[in-house]
């Protein structure tokens, strides 16, 4: 996750153009990830030390990793360590940029320097988008949320990471969740529940972005939201959600789903509060929608 991240972040900065961007990540995947780069993305080493193994193997017929510990770049653990990584790993959006000559080494090391910086990630949770640590990661973007009440939409919320991941689409870089007032959607699928602890939620988006989620799920090419692209949303959902109140039954709390819903240009006015997660995903956006109470709904002709 970390390169759409830090991809978003090049674009915004317009340090790269989004033809460019597109292209190198689509190229990335086959690509093995080399140690200098990991390294020097580990904050292990910097720019400089990392061209000097590279000249250095240019006259002795040794390792990166074995003239890195040499030169006292790297530790024995701090070898092992990359090492795990690289086998685990897509090539970093940074290597390829580099490969492609979009930035030099030094050029790299400044822009992911600034991006650590203007991104007000800690170290951990950089490492947690690298490694794609979907608990770590959920946590990050429900900081908003807090208290033993929000147990449960942590949870949730991590488990629909997950499932997106899983059914629909591994490139998908989220926003902090807010809590608003009202909420206003062109598409919507929704299903409450009924039991000891009632919770409200469900996802939005353009016709053109649920059409191509409903299409993704339904492994077929769809025409618009038809009743079949609906069919698939709903379905979705009610995956998800049978999922989750699997996880809930084990843990003493017995819940009912209530029927799937595809709603159509309308508003949300919530009842207790409601959290909103932007949830950008290679093909457009969507947002994630969560509240510890069934709202209330306005369609668009106020009815």
């Amino acid at each position: 996750m970390f390169n759409q991240y830090f991809g978003n972040y090049l674009l915004e900065k317009k340090l790269i153009k989004p033809e460019e961007l597109k292209k190198v990540l689509a190229e990335q995947k086959s690509v093995k990830v080399k140690l200098g780069v990991l390294a020097m993305d580990s904050g292990y080493m910097n720019a400089m030390q990392v061209d000097s193994i590279h000249k250095l193997q240019a006259a002795k017929d040794q390792k990166f990793g074995e003239l890195a510990i040499a030169e006292g770049h790297l530790t024995e653990n701090q070898l092992t360590e990359i090492l795990n990584m690289q086998k685990k790993s897509n090539v970093l959006l940074g290597q390829a940029l580099i490969e492609k000559g979009f930035f030099t080494l030094e050029q790299y090391e400044a822009v992911l320097s600034q991006y650590k910086e203007d991104s007000q990630l800690t170290s951990d949770e950089i490492q947690a988008l690298k490694n794609n640590d979907i608990t770590q990661i959920a946590e990050i973007f429900l900081k908003t949320l807090s208290g033993q009440q929000a147990r449960i939409p942590r949870a949730y919320f991590e488990l629909f990471l997950r499932n997106i991941l899983r059914f629909i689409d591994d490139e998908i870089r989220m926003e902090a969740a807010v809590a608003v007032n009202s909420y206003p959607f062109d598409y919507l699928v929704t299903q409450g529940t009924a039991g000891e602890y009632h919770f409200f939620s469900g996802f939005a988006g353009s016709e053109t972005v649920m059409t191509q989620f409903a299409a993704i799920y339904a492994e077929e090419a769809l025409d618009g939201m038809n009743d079949l692209a609906k069919d698939s949303l709903g379905e979705f959902l009610n995956c998800h959600n049978g999922l989750f109140l699997s996880q809930l039954a084990h843990k003493g709390i017995e819940l009912d789903l209530l029927l799937t819903e595809v709603k159509e240009a309308g508003m949300i006015n919530p009842v207790g509060t409601l959290y909103v997660i932007p949830c950008h995903l290679s093909f457009g956006k969507i947002d994630f929608i969560f509240a510890d109470a069934n709202p209330d709904f306005i369609e668009q002709d106020g009815q």
